[in-house]
């Protein structure tokens, strides 16, 4: 009787200990990626764009990342006293191995970016609102890759919600188009992706681009440098271009967390020290981004001519910190959790950014948004106990199962 009462104490900690990691995961990944959309927004300049560039943010995260884990994964090898090739592999096949670990950090590298692009067009509270539409792409991704079923209730709700964002979305443009008079965030947020042929020069008079009317200026409080960019003519669908970067995210982000999530547990991956799997992980992050810099003409030039911190203000510094921290929160949840629950917590971001904005942005949504928003949080409901449903009669039917008397071995 006392070993019983032993045993379920013991079980009851254990269980209130996994709740309560369960619930600080939750509530840590919630606050920074709610404060992350709201200190993209608030970096930006007064036209909607931004003086730095986002690549140097992103380059920034990774490495305290890299740092943290490198840390941490020196003192579990010296705690746990094991050699050297544990962490760095020599093999040929090993050396191979280690590649797989570059493809999230390519799709890291591309989700990170996008998200200022997306930020620029939208207020955050919608930002928050459109990014529900990862809940499509990863069921989407699911049913291609990992061959999942979805139940017609499921299919049913995921078309609302698509049907729901789209409204959103266009009451949202149509307001912010009234708001600013006509002006195009995009055109703001050119001066980040600056093709090969721009020219970008750092000057200390500013004579000399009295007659560029057509060229960005950029400048900083120390030295009154400036850099110079110029902005290409607006398309004609350059209005519905925030719409594709963000289904271009969501599709991203969901192809980086399945595939993380993947790699993380596959083979004995759930084994492997965390800090060890995100030092690779990292590696290739730092790789991806630094190579963008480089590589691309106009990110190298302003970098060595202006520096990398050029533009920052306390907001950017603020949103590397965000950053990185959030990612590591995500390779958290993606290691001991699973992806669902990941994309469960950004529901709740959208509730918190929301309420932010309305309180302390000056976001004024009109009385549709009030009404149609949530059928978004109402459809993600119905998607996600229909799931339970579906699944509860094959979990009964393996509880039945292994609730048999055992066969002889």
């Amino acid at each position: 009787m006392m070993i019983s009462w032993t045993y379920d104490i013991r079980n009851a900690m254990t269980g209130g200990w996994e709740t309560l990691t369960t619930v600080a995961l939750a509530t840590i990944f919630i606050t920074l990626a709610g404060f992350r959309v709201l200190l993209i927004k608030l970096s930006a300049n007064q036209d909607g764009g931004f003086d730095y560039l986002p690549v140097a943010v992103n380059l920034c995260a990774e490495i305290i990342k890299l740092l943290v884990c490198c840390m941490l994964s020196l003192n579990t090898i010296t705690k746990e006293r094991l050699k050297k090739c544990w962490v760095f592999a020599f093999s040929v096949y090993d050396v191979l191995r280690l590649f797989k670990w570059s493809i999230p950090g390519l799709l890291y590298f591309l989700d990170n970016l996008i998200a200022f692009y997306v930020v620029a067009s939208f207020e955050p509270a919608m930002v928050v609102l459109l990014n529900n539409f990862v809940i499509i792409s990863t069921a989407l991704l699911f049913r291609l890759i990992l061959k999942r079923k979805l139940s017609q209730v499921q299919w049913a709700s995921l078309v609302i919600l698509f049907l729901t964002i789209m409204s959103l979305s266009h009451q949202s443009h149509e307001a912010e188009s009234h708001r600013t008079s006509g002006i195009n965030n995009m055109k703001a947020i050119h001066p980040t992706k600056l093709p090969s042929s721009h020219h970008v020069t750092c000057v200390t008079d500013t004579s000399q681009i009295d007659h560029c009317s057509s060229l960005k200026l950029c400048s900083t409080k120390q030295n009154k440098w400036h850099v110079l960019h110029h902005i290409d003519s607006i398309s004609i669908i350059g209005k519905y271009q925030g719409y594709v970067w963000v289904i271009l995210q969501c599709f991203i982000s969901s192809l980086a967390n399945i595939y993380n999530e993947k790699i993380f547990k596959e083979g004995k991956g759930f084994e492997d020290s965390i800090y060890v799997q995100n030092t690779k992980l990292y590696l290739f992050g730092v790789l991806v981004n630094f190579m963008s810099i480089i590589s691309i003409n106009n990110f190298w030039e302003r970098t060595v001519k202006c520096g990398l911190f050029h533009g920052f203000n306390v907001f950017s510094f603020l949103l590397v910190l965000d950053s990185a921290f959030m990612g590591l929160t995500i390779s958290l949840i993606l290691k001991f959790r699973d992806n669902m629950f990941h994309v469960l917590c950004a529901q709740l971001v959208t509730m918190l950014v929301i309420t932010l904005s309305i309180l302390f942005m000056g976001f004024q949504p009109p009385m549709d948004f009030f009404l149609q928003a949530p059928t978004v949080l109402l459809a993600i409901y119905v998607f996600n106990v229909s799931k339970v449903q579906s699944e509860s009669p094959n979990h009964r039917h393996r509880s039945q199962s292994t609730t048999e008397p055992a066969g002889t071995c």
